[in-house]
C-alpha cells in the first residue's frame, strides 16, 4: 500500500472514533433562529392535546421511556438540542411527565402546584422555554395557564416546593439548563444555583444540587419529537 492511502486510512479511522462522543457543547446550543416555532400549525395541534408544536432548538431527552411519548428513541438533528421552544419535562426518576396541577395561593395571590402524568401532550405538562440574557438559563412557561415555573417566595432551603406563578422576571423563576450527560439535565434556579429542581412524591422541589442524585435529573424532550 502506498504511504498517502495508508496516511488517509489512518485519518478516516481517527475521525470515526472521534465521532462516537457527543461534547456536550455541542447537545446544548441556542441556535433559536436556525430552528425557529413551526408557526400556526403547530400552535393548533399543541390547543388540540396533540403537543406536536415545534420549537426553535430542543433538548437531548429521549432516552426516557414510558407514558405516552412514544418508544423514548433519542433522534439526531434538531430533538437533539436545547433552545427556545415547547418541551416536556420527564423525571427518569418517576418515568412520567412534570405538569401543572391543583390551584394554590402564595400571600393571596394565585398559582398552582405542581404533579406529574404518563400523559406527557397534555398542554399542562408542556413549558415553553424562553431565554434570558444569560446563555442556557431559561424562564420556563405552562403552556395552559402561562404561569412561570418558579421556587415558591424565593427561598433556599431544602424542600421549598417548585409551583408555577405569575411572571415576575425575579431570579427564582429563571433556571439555567446544566447538562449532565448527552441526555439529562439538571434545572438550577438563578436565585440560588447551588440548589436544583428534584422530583418529589408527586410534586418537585429544591434540594443542594447532587451529581447522584436522580431525581435532580430531568429529560428535556420536544413537544413535536414525542
Amino acid at each position: 500500500m502506498c504511504p498517502r492511502n495508508a496516511w488517509l486510512l489512518g485519518a478516516l479511522a481517527l475521525l470515526s472514533s472521534a465521532c462516537k462522543t457527543t461534547p456536550l457543547d455541542v447537545v446544548y446550543s441556542l441556535d433559536g433562529e436556525a430552528m425557529a416555532d413551526a408557526g400556526p400549525d403547530a400552535d393548533a395541534d399543541a390547543t388540540a392535546g396533540g403537543g406536536s408544536a415545534a420549537s426553535g432548538g430542543a433538548a437531548g431527552g429521549g432516552a426516557a421511556g414510558g407514558g405516552a411519548a412514544g418508544n423514548g428513541s433519542v433522534e439526531a438533528g434538531p430533538c437533539a438540542f436545547v433552545g427556545v421552544g415547547r418541551y416536556a419535562l420527564r423525571s427518569p426518576a418517576t418515568g412520567r411527565c412534570l405538569g401543572q396541577g391543583a390551584p394554590t395561593t402564595v400571600f393571596g395571590s394565585p398559582g398552582f402546584l405542581l404533579d406529574f402524568s404518563t400523559e406527557c401532550r397534555l398542554l399542562t405538562h408542556t413549558w415553553q422555554l424562553t431565554a434570558g440574557a444569560t446563555p442556557n438559563v431559561f424562564s420556563i412557561l405552562n403552556l395552559s395557564s402561562g404561569y412561570a415555573l418558579d421556587v415558591q417566595m424565593a427561598a433556599i432551603w431544602d424542600g421549598t416546593p417548585v409551583i408555577t406563578f405569575g411572571d415576575t422576571g425575579f431570579d427564582n423563576q429563571r433556571f439555567e439548563v446544566r447538562a449532565r450527560d448527552a441526555y439529562a439535565s439538571e434545572l438550577r434556579p438563578q436565585h440560588h444555583p447551588q440548589s436544583c429542581v428534584s422530583a418529589a412524591a408527586n410534586s418537585a422541589q429544591i434540594k443542594a444540587c447532587d451529581p447522584t442524585d436522580s431525581t435532580q435529573a430531568w429529560f428535556l424532550q420536544r413537544s413535536d419529537c414525542l
